[in-house]
């Protein structure tokens, strides 16, 4: 038979009694670990910025949460890589200590108050304040930091000629990789604003290096830029489209598109022409077509060539004003055709002749005069010539005919005369050409005694013959 045991009652009264203690020495250690855990400390399960401070009084949770503020790094990533890290404190950012201090000093209070023997998990977003040491910030982020000598800079958009399409082209801007520190730090202020806002304390702040940090080109592209592109190709489209035709009577010159595309200059934005190369080909026109005011050689009726030293007729080419048409006359695009500009015209001309055949000769040695009407003799005559002594001799040279008029007084208050003649011819200085009744003969040496005070002297009908065939402007060529 089985024999069984038994506790006895005092056993069982000592267990219970022992358990009732243990009880007692939890309970008991249990409010002390929470008096020792709770006094002068933020408590408990209690995290700041999800930093944990529990059993730290204010001023170790002030200085673990400014060390976490300061150790925080700042990574700066580029195409995806990090180009640069830093923690906040070498950036000059911190958190003022005195300020953070009281409000925990606060919140302890607050928690103190409201002690709890269980508590729960608590996250407290205290508002801090921040303090940023500029000129540390502006150090840290100096440009040599970030690679500097190997980014590209930014171009502006340009008009610029393109040699190989023979035209301008609008080029457009490019963004490049440089960096504006200004741009930076305001980037950099803006991503650090925004993570604080999130996350006082935490990961790593990304700050992204791209085309809001990068120098941006000074010049974009416009529709005003656009616009002078199409106006600069419609104006050189013009200027090769142009030709100048000079007149010279029967003789011409062209001016062809080939030479006034060698005077284009473009350059940049800009259409000119070569100022100096045109001057030098009206120039060079001037030098060969002007005919007045140099010595002029004469083929004389008698066959043989003489030197006109007095030459005061013929055509001259007012450059500067041809100057001026000229490009007036390329800039319109057009084919023209057209004499120079003068500054001196004769009566007509064949080239560098201008003469063309209708002239007057008279030579003062032969007592003769010869007038030809285009290659054409149309009379000869002899004549009388001024005396030859001072103040009364003929002028040598060639003239135009100023004007005509019939009938005519001359007289002079300084030789006493006062005579009307039918036909006068003025060439210079008050002398001409006029019928002379007075004079009995003409031709021989009748000049040396009977001479004229300058004036060239002609029998009537030659002289009528004479008025009725040149107009004025006629040339007179005296030898």
């Amino acid at each position: 038979m089985e024999k069984r045991s038994t506790i006895s009652k005092k056993t069982l009264k000592i267990i219970l009694g022992i358990c009732i203690g243990v009880t007692i020495l939890a309970v008991a250690g249990l409010f002390v670990y929470t008096y020792l855990a709770d006094h002068n400390t933020l408590g408990r399960k209690i995290s700041i910025w999800g930093v944990d401070v529990s059993g730290l009084d204010a001023k170790q949770a002030e200085e673990k949460i400014t060390a976490e503020f300061a150790d925080r790094p700042v990574s700066f990533q580029e195409n995806d890589q990090e180009v640069y890290s830093i923690t906040l404190k070498d950036l000059g950012y911190s958190l003022n200590e005195e300020d953070l201090l009281n409000k925990l000093t606060e919140l302890q209070k607050q928690r103190e108050e409201n002690r709890k023997i269980f508590p729960k998990e608590e996250n407290v977003n205290l508002e801090c304040q921040i303090e940023e040491n500029e000129e540390q910030e502006k150090q840290a982020l100096d440009l040599s930091n970030f690679g500097a000598e190997g980014r590209k800079a930014s171009t502006d958009a340009s008009i610029q000629y393109n040699e190989e399409k023979k035209e301008f082209t609008l080029v457009k801007q490019t963004q490049g990789t440089e960096i504006d520190p200004d741009k930076l730090e305001t980037t950099v202020d803006t991503n650090l604003d925004a993570a604080f806002d999130t996350s006082l304390l935490g990961d790593v702040i990304t700050v992204p290096l791209n085309k809001h940090v990068y120098v941006s080109p000074t010049v974009t592209a416009t529709e005003d830029m656009k616009n002078k592109v199409t106006s600069l190709n419609s104006q050189l489209k013009k200027y090769r489209s142009a030709t100048v035709t000079y007149t010279f009577g029967s003789e011409t010159v062209v001016l062809d598109s080939d030479t006034i595309s060698s005077w284009l200059k473009a350059e940049g934005d800009t259409l000119t022409l070569d100022e100096d190369a045109i001057k030098t080909y009206i120039s060079d026109l001037a030098n060969k077509y002007n005919t007045i005011y140099v010595p002029r050689t004469f083929h004389t009726s008698a066959g043989k060539d003489v030197t006109i030293e007095g030459n005061e007729y013929g055509y001259r080419i007012d450059q500067d004003g041809e100057y001026t048409q000229l490009i007036e006359n390329l800039k319109s695009g057009t084919a023209v055709t057209r004499d120079p500009v003068y500054s001196k015209t004769g009566y007509q001309r064949n080239g560098t002749d201008d003469l063309a055949g209708s002239y007057i000769e008279v030579s003062l040695d032969a007592q003769h005069l010869w007038l030809y009407k285009d290659g054409n003799l149309v009379t000869e005559t002899d004549i009388v010539s001024g005396k030859p002594v001072k103040g009364r001799e003929t002028y040598r040279g060639a003239w135009p005919i100023a004007y005509k008029a019939s009938p005519y007084n001359l007289s002079s208050s300084e030789y006493g005369y006062n005579v009307k003649v039918n036909y006068w011819m003025p060439f210079v200085y008050g002398q001409g050409l006029h019928d002379a009744s007075w004079q009995s003969s003409f031709g021989g040496n009748r000049y040396k005694t009977n001479g004229s005070h300058g004036c060239i002297n002609l029998p009537k009908d030659q002289a009528a013959l004479i008025y009725n065939t040149i107009d004025a402007g006629y040339p007179i060529i005296i030898y």
